[in-house]
């Protein structure tokens, strides 16, 4: 009697679990629709005078005189504005995710990650390192890991000494970082994949990129946003079109040293220069 009471009350958690988690999908979606359908109307009743400034030349001009490409939020963000520069080619915005508090931000993402699985990346993370020709012995980091990504178990099982940076989903294993304060090392190697298309300041984040490289280190960041892909998602706040990637090498200390394309896996090499 003991157990079969027992296995019907596990039956009716799990009943009951899952019941909690589709209302909490369904409610999360329904705020973020209502946030962005209000964000939207909003910003359809504002003139477009204000002043904008590439991400990545510092390019500035009123909001009316850049080209623009729309698109829509598949995770109900609502219409996506983004500003082509006329200087670089950088594609950034849209507004609504570059204007919000990094904290605001982080929450988006862990809100996003609460009921978004992402596919597992860890093979193109693994064919990401093997582009910086790692050294047995040197030091390596995997910026922006997430957690469905096996890429630091592998490589460290493999005898790199490979460590992993992810601050919006927070991680137990004892090899990934949650905070950027408790990074002290420096590193032969940075690598990243589908990461620096969401990054809302690329300059300084690559000017902090290479104050964590050894001298001459490389980097080797993959997305398939060095080209206008996968452009319906709030997430991806700039596209390294055109000259854009070689103009934030240039002002960052980095030189391109390598570019790889193979369908939407589009990798480009970089190393800092002697000068940084």
């Amino acid at each position: 009697m003991f157990g079969s009471h027992s296995m019907k009350d596990k039956d009716d958690l799990k009943r009951r679990i899952t019941r909690l988690e589709s209302l909490f999908e369904v409610t999360s979606r329904a705020l973020v629709r209502s946030k962005y359908r209000a964000l939207d109307r909003l910003d359809e009743q504002t003139p477009a005078t204000r002043m904008l400034t590439c991400l990545i030349c510092e390019y500035q001009a009123a909001q009316q005189t850049f080209a623009t490409r729309v698109s829509e939020c598949q995770f109900g963000g609502g219409r996506l504005e983004r500003y082509a520069c006329p200087q670089c080619g950088a594609l950034f915005g849209p507004m609504k995710m570059l204007d919000i508090t990094p904290d605001d931000l982080t929450d988006e993402y862990r809100l996003l990650y609460a009921t978004y699985a992402e596919a597992d990346p860890t093979e193109r993370e693994l064919r990401t390192f093997a582009s910086m020709s790692p050294v047995r012995g040197g030091t390596y980091l995997n910026w922006g890991c997430g957690i469905s990504s096996n890429t630091v178990a592998v490589l460290r099982g493999r005898g790199w000494d490979v460590w992993g940076y992810e601050p919006t989903a927070l991680s137990t294993e004892h090899h990934i970082i949650c905070r950027r304060a408790e990074i002290q090392a420096t590193f032969d190697g940075i690598f990243s994949n589908n990461v620096i298309e969401h990054f809302t300041e690329p300059v300084a984040q690559f000017r902090d990129f290479a104050s964590m490289l050894k001298p001459g280190g490389v980097m080797a960041h993959t997305t398939p946003c060095y080209e206008y892909l996968y452009h319906n998602t709030r997430f991806h706040t700039i596209f390294y079109l055109e000259d854009s990637i070689r103009v934030l090498a240039d002002k960052t200390g980095f030189e391109i040293v390598d570019r790889q394309v193979d369908g939407d896996y589009i990798n480009v090499l970089f190393r800092k220069t002697a000068t940084q």
